[in-house]
């Protein structure tokens, strides 16, 4: 099948045929050390050369990693993304054409998670999220957009729900092959890019390097702002599969430990900030006993006067 402008194609991919056939190839959903990834940015980065592929790293609510890789990059295409966990469950995957405006929005999405609750910030909402990134030269994806296992952990999965409502007039596209997701997802997800005339991305959601590349977006470009324009306009192709169960269990495996260290830390924060909350209700409980004693003691005193 050639490669048209607008086509997906459920298959292994091969960097080589879609360079010749005038599109940079980039895997659009990766993950690394600095989330729950077991990838370093320089064997990322050196994978990429060896493979002609370029990359947007999209840790979850993390930018290290990708500011790291493009500022570090020369004749590599990076994108400069995140992958934000919303309040409702839906992941948001948000792409920019340099990292200086991820590093903007990043400030500016951590001090509205601030404003809202200092002591223990908070996800935001799907909506918070899309209406703070449109201050920006963005792209709005849905990740896996019908979910992982029946699990809210994507917008369309919402939208059957009739959770989120409107939220499809704020997002840009959706991601229509993701590697960690199962066949029948992505195929749901491609149906949809086809009965829809939206932007679309794929991605291998690879959190180990060997699975790099396993999904790929394909468009004419030589820069993150020109391919993210040809993805507005539908001139990209995607082109991939998920991997096979073995993988899926590997992965799996690697983002339950990474979630240790990251889910003690958050205990953490949550405790430190219930101690302090906790230390206030008993001091302004001792506080009322101890002024109802002394209005009782009063009012005995009061009592054995009268009787004098």
């Amino acid at each position: 099948m050639p490669y048209e402008p607008g086509s997906i194609h459920y298959q292994k991919p091969d960097a080589r045929s879609l360079i010749k056939a005038g599109y940079q190839p980039v895997d659009m959903h990766l993950h690394t050390r600095y989330s729950d990834g077991l990838i370093r940015i320089p064997d990322l980065l050196s994978y990429a050369r060896r493979n002609r592929i370029g990359v947007a790293i999209t840790d979850h609510n993390e930018i290290k990693g990708a500011v790291q890789a493009f500022r570090s990059q020369h004749d590599l295409l990076v994108i400069p993304g995140i992958e934000l966990e919303t309040r409702e469950g839906p992941h948001i995957l948000i792409y920019f054409d340099v990292a200086g405006d991820l590093e903007d929005f990043f400030h500016d999405l951590n001090r509205e998670k601030r404003r809202q609750n200092p002591e223990v910030p908070h996800n935001l909402t799907v909506s918070e999220c899309l209406t703070l990134a449109k201050e920006y030269s963005c792209l709005r994806i849905a990740a896996h957009p019908f979910g992982y296992f029946g699990i809210n952990r994507g917008i369309l999965k919402c939208v059957e729900k009739h959770m989120l409502p409107g939220v499809l007039e704020n997002i840009d596209g959706i991601e229509v092959i993701c590697g960690g997701m199962t066949g029948s997802l992505n195929q749901k997800a491609i149906r949809y890019a086809h009965r829809h005339p939206i932007p679309f991305t794929g991605g291998s959601d690879a959190h180990i390097l060997s699975d790099v590349g396993s999904v790929l977006t394909g468009a004419p470009a030589e820069t993150a702002e020109e391919f993210l324009a040809a993805i507005r306009k539908r001139k990209n192709i995607v082109c991939g599969k998920p991997g096979t169960f073995i993988r899926k269990g590997a992965t799996a495996g690697v983002i339950a430990w990474s979630f240790v260290p990251y889910t003690c830390s958050l205990i953490g924060a949550h405790s430190a900030a219930y101690k302090h909350r906790i230390k206030h209700i008993v001091s302004r409980y001792s506080g009322t006993c101890k002024k109802n004693r002394e209005v009782q003691m009063k009012e005995k005193d009061n009592s054995e006067k009268r009787r004098e």
